[in-house]
């Protein structure tokens, strides 16, 4: 037993390093279209800028770094093929489970596709933080996943009511 906790510990770990250092590379946006007008009540915000909205406006333990789209398709198991735009933040240290993902699919087809994608990568979450830092269980218990047009929000933090007033 005391072998699979510390396996489970070395592999988050070399998980949250190797997403680390991938993520030092290029930040820019990917998203194509920029939103200065305010929203009706049932349009998506463009991702980019509700993932900005999140990391700037939610206290954080851990430093949040963009990830690159190659590791959050790894991730999140999704192709280029499965979303028009997307920008993910995970926490740099592996301590905590901070993680913000704000992805717009395609068509609305697309959306459950990357509502499961969210879903299974909290669950994959679950798993490493239920013996490598337990006291992370309550984000992964109650995360804030929120779908509006063809977008999926989803924010793991310590403040649920910010993070819904953000998305909106």
């Amino acid at each position: 037993m005391m072998l699979k906790k510390m396996t489970a510990a070395l592999l988050a770990a070399a998980t949250m390093l190797s997403v680390g250092l991938v993520s030092c590379g290029d930040s820019s946006s990917s998203s194509g279209s920029s939103t200065s007008d305010s929203q009706s009540a049932g349009e998506a915000k463009d991702v980019s800028a509700v993932a900005d909205e999140l990391k700037n406006g939610i206290e954080f333990k851990d430093s949040l770094n963009e990830i690159d789209p190659a590791v959050s398709e790894k991730l999140y198991k999704l192709t280029a093929d499965d979303y028009k735009s997307a920008k993910i933040y995970i926490g740099s240290g592996g301590a905590t489970a901070e993680e913000i993902a704000c992805i717009e699919a395609k068509d609305a087809d697309g959306v459950s596709k990357i509502e499961d994608a969210v879903k299974n990568r909290i669950e994959d979450l679950k798993t490493t933080f239920k013996d490598y830092v337990p006291e992370e269980m309550d984000k992964l218990n109650d995360p804030v996943i929120v779908i509006k047009g063809n977008s999926v929000y989803m924010c793991l933090s310590n403040d649920n009511a910010k993070a819904k007033e953000i998305i909106g």
